[in-house]
């Protein structure tokens, strides 16, 4: 038996899939129309949407606590400076390393591979904060897990390609410095009670001083020039333009609505976010973009066992995180209703026998 076990108050991690999926999809239609994927630009852009919107809401003096801060202050910054370069790790493989390898790997591949965020951070978030897991957890990690050697081994048995070590490692980094982004930030929002949009300010201004900085070797106005040289349609340049703005905007807002949802919630709770919709452009990859090849070809058996798997996955991060709720092996008796329903009822028997001896 299966019960769902959604609580209040889940506007912001509602808002963070509807940002980010505007975003895939803008980014998407990037590629399809102008061409435009492998970019520096694109992290600039998204650095600067951070510093902006978190100016923004900064300065609108949205109360949140204003306890002192148990830690020194360089120590604090050297946090916020590791977390600002969590980010732009995260986002200079996005935008410029791993498009590269979609040229030769599945386009899908780090959607696939997102199950790994879900594993580091329940591990890390065990190991450093000391946040136990129980026993649905530890069931949904399992088959997380399994999943994930699936995606694993059907992708060495189907796209036999030298680049593939290469790709897993580097798919595989980005979600890990995720994972650390989000426990960072955490820690900082938690432990040393910062307020988020002044967090997500000073991100902002990090990062977008490191990307400028690796601006130097790399040129992040290199893919805009060729666009505009070889594209002759000029509503192609308009729309590009339109892209642009739109990934601004939902990187700002995916950004604030990120740091608001780890600092009510949890890692895990933004980690399910950015995985529920991932079945989905599974799917879209496969119809639209001629994934899932082998030999050339379409492979219908590879796309089955991956789009099963992604639904697993899913479902398994949703078990985790109590939005269902199974009803055998005694799965339930740890989760967040149950341990509510049998308070409820203790304080219910306490306020009876009280009752009863006057």
């Amino acid at each position: 038996m299966m019960k769902f076990g959604i609580r209040k108050n889940l506007i912001y991690p509602l808002m963070i899939i509807i940002s980010t999926n505007i975003r895939k999809i803008d980014t998407i239609l990037m590629i399809k129309i102008n061409n435009f994927e492998s970019s520096l630009f694109l992290t600039l852009i998204m650095f600067l949407a951070e510093f902006i919107f978190g100016l923004i809401t900064y300065l609108s003096n949205i109360p949140f606590s204003t306890r002192n801060n148990p830690d020194k202050k360089y120590k604090s910054y050297f946090i916020i400076f590791t977390t600002a370069f969590f980010d732009f790790n995260i986002f200079l493989l996005k935008t410029y390393y791993l498009p590269k390898f979609n040229k030769f790997v599945s386009v899908s591949l780090n959607t696939r591979l997102r199950s790994s965020l879900t594993i580091c951070s329940a591990l890390l978030c065990y190991f450093l904060f000391r946040i136990p897991i129980y026993k649905h957890q530890i069931f949904s990690l399992i088959l997380i897990l399994i999943c994930l050697i699936v995606i694993i081994i059907t992708e060495y048995y189907y796209e036999k390609i030298i680049y593939l070590h290469s790709a897993l490692l580097f798919n595989f980094l980005d979600h890990y410095f995720n994972s650390c982004l989000d426990l960072s930030e955490k820690y900082l929002l938690e432990y040393n009670y910062i307020n988020p949009f002044k967090l997500l300010m000073l991100e902002g201004i990090i990062g977008f001083i490191l990307s400028s900085i690796f601006s130097i070797w790399v040129n992040p106005l290199k893919e805009i020039e060729e666009v505009f040289e070889k594209e002759e349609d000029q509503n192609k340049l308009y729309l590009l333009i339109i892209f642009l703005v739109v990934y601004f905007l939902s990187s700002g807002g995916r950004n604030i609505y990120r740091i608001l949802t780890n600092k009510l919630y949890s890692p895990m709770t933004r980690t399910l976010t950015d995985c529920i919709s991932d079945p989905i452009f599974v799917i879209f990859y496969f119809l639209y973009e001629e994934d899932f090849k082998n030999e050339g070809k379409r492979n219908i058996l590879f796309f089955t066992i991956n789009i099963i798997v992604s639904f697993l996955i899913v479902f398994g991060s949703c078990i985790y995180n109590e939005v269902f709720v199974l009803f055998c092996c005694n799965l339930e008796y740890d989760t967040y209703r149950q341990i509510s329903i049998r308070a409820t009822t203790v304080e219910k028997v306490i306020n009876e026998v009280t009752d009863c001896t006057y």
